[in-house]
């Protein structure tokens, strides 16, 4: 039996999977042993565990989500009452086999899913415009020096998330994109960045901040020269990578942290990214909860200062983020992990699929632009309903 064959098997049994992007291409974990569905009290047991290694194994790890609001009460962030769909803060599973896969991921499906609806926006224009123009006094008061505006856009829906994963790595893979299904949920994800990358004591985290339209006039190398001489998208980057370099020498050697990669562009389906690479070396005492207390949530999908900045967004969010600005990825029983930040993604939960968004703002940013800039971040994932 062939690997896509297996797949389509695993994916056809009603077992639950997940599927990571790797270098090569993609490995897919299933035969779960376990499934924890974390809280914000079993979270500090579970990040504390530890569990010996006879023989290492492939699938010695645990793999699965941290959600938004959970992320926030790790770090002692309150988040006030919002509007909320009863979804996981959190789940992790414990696979008992794996599959790698390459970058050609092929499911026929035998009939074409027909979505008669469109998606329904939570914040319009003139909506937008007034959070902006909130935030803007903020910044200009201090609170804030650059701050994140979530729009969620919302269809009820039936979907295949195995169809839409593979339609998706198509056309748009990204170096970040998961899956997962499970019998009441999946997530679906383009996600370019990654936050933690740790083995041994090295860790890197890789900032993304700045995104520009693709069109026929703007390649690669017009898009490096549009963020290097707009200026509003040069602060908005340096700010993210100074705060990322800030987290990160909260749980490093002194002098180890430093700039691995700076200020490159990476080319998506409808969109360029200005991205840098931090790199440092952990101090010894260092475990994997301080590790994600100082790095989740990602600051270049929050803001900054990372603190005051998570307090006024979610004083002004109406509807809890779940998965958005949280992170997937597994915990190895080594002590490495690999997570992203959830950003380009689907959650189908409840027969309703939602994709959130969020563009940055700064002190030169434009409302306009802002809210425009949303809609191109969620573009790719639209166009897999129609």
């Amino acid at each position: 039996m062939t690997k896509l064959n297996q797949l389509k098997d695993i994916h056809n049994s009603g077992k639950s999977y997940a599927i990571y992007k790797s270098i090569k291409g993609f490995d897919l974990y299933t035969d779960f042993s376990k499934k924890i569905t974390l809280n914000n009290k079993n979270i500090y047991k579970f990040l504390n565990k530890k569990i010996a290694i006879k023989k290492p194994k492939k699938t010695d790890l645990f793999i699965g989500f941290f959600g938004y609001e959970l992320l926030n009460n790790l770090i002692g962030i309150k988040v006030p009452k919002q509007k909320k769909i009863n979804f996981p803060k959190g789940i992790f599973y414990k696979p008992e086999k794996t599959i790698s896969f390459n970058n050609n991921l092929d499911y026929q499906k035998n009939t074409k899913d027909r979505f008669k609806k469109k998606f329904k926006i939570n914040i319009n224009k003139k909506s937008y415009t007034k959070i902006f123009n909130e935030f803007k006094k903020k910044i200009k008061s201090g609170e804030t020096y650059q701050i994140k505006i979530c729009t969620k856009y919302k269809m009820k829906s039936k979907i295949d998330p195995l169809d839409f994963f593979c339609r998706l790595s198509k056309t748009n893979l990204a170096p970040e994109a998961f899956m997962i299904k499970d019998k009441d949920y999946s997530i679906i994800s383009c996600s370019p960045e990654n936050l933690i990358c740790k083995k041994g004591s090295s860790i890197t985290t890789k900032p993304i901040a700045g995104t520009v339209k693709k069109n026929k006039k703007m390649n690669k190398a017009h898009a490096l020269s549009y963020f290097r001489n707009n200026l509003k998208e040069t602060k908005e980057h340096n700010m993210i990578v100074d705060m990322e370099r800030s987290d990160m020498s909260r749980i490093c050697e002194v002098g180890s942290v430093k700039l691995s990669k700076e200020k490159a562009v990476e080319e998506y389906k409808d969109l360029f990214h200005y991205v840098s690479l931090i790199k440092g070396k952990l101090k010894k005492d260092i475990k994997n909860i301080d590790v994600i207390k100082a790095m989740m949530p990602g600051g270049s999908v929050i803001g900054c200062p990372k603190i005051s900045t998570l307090n006024l967004l979610n004083n002004q969010e109406k509807e809890n983020r779940n998965i958005y600005t949280g992170s997937f990825g597994y915990i190895k029983f080594n002590g490495d992990m690999k997570f992203n930040i959830i950003i380009r993604s689907i959650l189908n939960y409840k027969n309703i699929s939602e994709i959130s968004v969020a563009s940055g703002v700064v002190v030169d940013s434009n409302a306009h632009h802002e809210f425009e800039e949303n809609f191109i971040k969620a573009k790719a994932l639209i166009d897999l309903f129609k």
